[in-house]
């Protein structure tokens, strides 16, 4: 059986996610995989090869879908922000570095799959860059510096 080409996004029910995956599906160029820890949406799940209802934490999930997909690309969108963050800390810190370590495990394993480097893309949050006030706004778009 050879395994699907697809491109994973982690935390594909949000409102991130939900774009991307609206985008992706026009470009079409590889198929995508939806992982989020509750089903997307109809809507968006039709645009998608696969749907997956699992956690960035689950090792045996995502070594299954080593197994079954060929991954070209990770977006990895999963993540708790700040708010909630700030009641349960140590559960952020499993899901937001572990989470992501798990990933870029992933993505190390699909590159040894298909001999090419694994591609992760992962967006900073709006907890590391915050909402600017009004006047930062009319600056401008946030450098680097």
């Amino acid at each position: 059986m050879s395994r699907k080409q697809v491109v994973l996004v982690s935390g594909a029910g949000g409102e991130v996610g939900n774009g991307l995956i609206v985008k992706l599906a026009k470009a079409s160029a590889y198929d995508i995989l939806a992982l989020d820890l509750k089903d997307v949406d109809d809507e968006i799940g039709d645009l998608c090869q696969a749907r997956i209802v699992g956690d960035v934490l689950d090792q045996r999930l995502l070594e299954r879908l080593v197994s079954e997909f060929e991954i070209h690309a990770i977006f990895h969108l999963a993540a708790l922000l700040s708010t909630r963050s700030e009641f349960t800390p140590e559960t952020a810190h499993e899901v937001n570095v572990r989470g992501t370590l798990n990933l870029l495990k992933l993505a190390v394993e699909q590159s040894r799959w298909h001999v090419q480097r694994g591609k992760i893309l992962f967006p900073s949050p709006i907890a590391v860059y915050g909402l600017p006030d009004l006047a930062a706004k009319a600056e401008g778009p946030v450098t680097e510096e």
